[in-house]
């Protein structure tokens, strides 16, 4: 009896002190453990979206934000007033008394309302213990669709898609922060109890080098093209030849959202190449502008295959060459070049390969080495054909001639800066190499001046301000193969032609009709240059216009004078549209008619004006208000500023 009971009492004894041993292993040697898997029960880590920085132009104005927004989470076990709750939740979310019944139904356990809610629908729900909230950012384009092949998109979920959105995506997307919400032992929230761990820290912020008004401009003037050619589409690029800077490009296609066309879609340019292939005899000192060739009257027979011109001709000098877009003379002269030499100069204006633009994706383009050359690719070439080109290399190309002789590298972000505006990073213009020399590419400049007073481009003249260009119609080439009596008309070329502040590309697929380049394509740049002259905010240094334009005749349509862009000027300057024709004699009285622009845009207000005849003296900016008497053909026109 005496062993039972001492073998009982060892028992006992030892079963305490293994339950002692246990409890000082969970609450002493391993506490730390056990309290961080308790509190782990009792809390859950959600993630805090950071702000995504926003995009601008090169002025300031917003072309990509992010806005906050708040979904709704309700526990509708918790809720003690359902009648009460229901009533508010009715007002402030505007849902109908259906959903928000079954959304208070007890017999559920959590319930996110459908919608996204702005913070004042918060505010006054704050105080509602059974009602939680997700904070959640939507990516939004304060302009709808302006540039939105080059800004990208932004998935519901935060993720970049393309553009500016993606290339800069570290730079826009910032950090993400940390919170812990606190539960009961039921796993429910604890009202309150939202602990912040680590602060979401917000993107920074892009400035582009794209300019808004410019933007706009090309955008409806491209459309108004395609709509009246109808054309399957087109794009046009407005750049600064001085910098590289890209400051508009618009795209316009049946299906839309496909990216940046103009650096991601080669095509055939035909003859707005063939300046590239004089740039080439010239800085080789093979020919000399004045020089002459024989055109064969319209038709040449080379190495077996037959080239024609639109308008035949005989002799004609190198300039006239270009002027008149003579493919016959373009073939004979490229001839004069060894295949060699003329590829490394198709090369050198940057032509088959990439720009290094800041954009995700390019296209190189096709320009085969001369080992892959047949019997035909020299006159091909010279013509524009043989070769396939974006609309972004191709300004970039006339770019150099503009700016006397040098290859600059595009650039599409200015500077990136900081939430509190501070500037982190800047991005300065880069050349990539001088092409010709500078003579070169001051004769270029003045044999394509020709091209828009007397020759192809005629419908791109701009009055008294000489626009330097070339036209272009190629055959297009679809699905590998050419397409039967569809074409590519372009036009490319720099404005004002002495010392030039845009170079530009019009390129329109397709169009019907009168296709070609001087006719369907041309016009698009007079039409661009006119709004361009009378908006008032684009970067075009007016003042320097108005003082290389030689004094208006008297005028067939009239012009148009605007203050210089941001700066402040009594004096206005005098802008010229319009081809002069001599003056009148002073006793001839003449009459204008007065269009009723009161409540236009300034923009448009202006060029009905200056197209019914008017000089135009402005005061303000934004929507017209008042249009005083006119004095003769001029008339004072009082603008003030729309408030948001």
């Amino acid at each position: 009896m005496n062993a039972r009971r001492r073998f009982l009492l060892a028992g006992i004894i030892l079963g305490v002190l293994v339950m002692t041993g246990r409890a000082v292993q969970l609450q002493v040697l391993r506490a730390a453990e056990w309290q961080e898997r308790a509190s782990e029960q009792h809390a859950k880590q959600s993630v805090l979206p950071a702000a995504r920085g926003k995009i601008y132009d090169r002025d300031g104005i917003p072309l990509a934000a992010s806005n906050e927004a708040f979904r709704i989470n309700i526990a509708p076990r918790e809720v003690k007033d359902r009648a009460q709750l229901a009533n508010r939740l009715q007002q402030l979310t505007k849902l109908d008394d259906r959903t928000v019944r079954r959304a208070l139904d007890m017999r559920r356990r959590w319930v996110v309302l459908p919608g996204d809610y702005d913070s004042t629908v918060r505010e006054s729900l704050d105080d509602t213990q059974v009602v939680y909230f997700d904070r959640i950012l939507h990516r939004f384009y304060p302009h709808g669709d302006v540039a939105r092949e080059i800004l990208g998109n932004v998935s519901a979920a935060g993720s970049a898609l393309g553009g500016i959105e993606l290339e800069f995506d570290s730079v826009l997307s910032g950090k993400e922060g940390i919170a812990t919400l606190r539960r009961d032992s039921r796993g429910r929230p604890i009202p309150g109890a939202m602990l912040q761990a680590i602060e979401p820290q917000p993107g920074r912020d892009i400035y582009l080098t794209l300019d808004y008004e410019l933007q706009e401009i090309a955008a409806e003037a491209l459309r108004g093209a395609v709509e009246k050619t109808e054309a399957r589409g087109g794009e046009m690029i407005l750049a600064d030849p001085r910098t590289g800077e890209i400051l508009a490009s618009t795209t316009v296609r049946e299906l839309p959202g496909q990216g940046w066309r103009a650096a991601t879609e080669p095509y055939e340019p035909g003859s707005t190449l063939k300046p590239f292939t004089i740039a080439a005899l010239l800085a080789q000192k093979q020919v000399e502008l004045s020089d002459s060739v024989f055109a064969e009257n319209g038709l040449y027979v080379h190495e077996g295959r037959t080239l024609r011109d639109v308008h035949g001709m005989g002799w004609i000098t190198v300039a006239e060459a270009l002027q008149k877009s003579s493919n016959i003379a373009l073939a004979k002269l490229a001839t004069r070049l060894t295949p060699a030499s003329q590829y490394e100069f198709l090369r050198a204006f940057g032509f088959g390969s990439p720009t290094a633009v800041q954009y995700p994706s390019e296209s190189n383009g096709m320009l085969r080495r001369p080992a892959g050359w047949s019997r035909f690719s020299q006159a091909s070439l010279a013509i524009g054909y043989e070769i396939s080109v974006t609309p972004l290399q191709m300004v970039l190309a006339y770019g150099a001639i503009a700016n006397g002789g040098v290859l600059m590298e595009p650039r599409l972000v200015r500077e990136v800066r900081s939430r509190d505006t501070r500037v982190t990073r800047t991005y300065q213009p880069r050349v990539v190499r001088r092409v010709v020399p500078e003579n070169v590419a001051r004769d270029l400049r003045k044999v394509l001046v020709g091209v828009v007073e007397t020759g192809t481009g005629q419908a791109a003249a701009l009055g008294p301000f000489a626009v330097a260009g070339k036209t272009g119609t190629a055959r297009s080439f679809r699905a590998g193969h050419y397409e039967s009596g569809a074409y590519t008309a372009s036009f490319a070329g720099f404005f004002p032609a002495e010392d030039p502040q845009l170079v530009f590309i019009v390129k329109l697929d397709a169009p019907k009709g009168v296709y070609y380049g001087g006719f369907a394509a041309a016009p698009v740049t007079r039409a661009t240059l006119e709004a361009a002259l009378a908006a008032r905010s684009t970067p075009l240094d007016k003042r320097a216009m108005a003082v290389a334009a030689p004094p208006p005749l008297e005028l067939e349509q009239g012009a148009v004078s605007v203050l210089p862009a941001r700066r402040v000027s009594t004096r206005p300057v005098v802008f010229t549209l319009s081809k002069a024709r001599p003056a009148r004699a002073p006793q001839q009285s003449v009459t204008y008619a007065l269009p009723n622009v009161v409540g236009l845009p300034l923009r448009d207000a202006l060029r009905q004006l200056y197209a019914s005849g008017y000089h135009v003296e402005v005061e303000g900016n934004g929507i017209v208000s008042a249009v005083a008497e006119p004095r003769g053909n001029i008339v004072r026109v009082v603008a003030s500023e729309v408030l948001p």
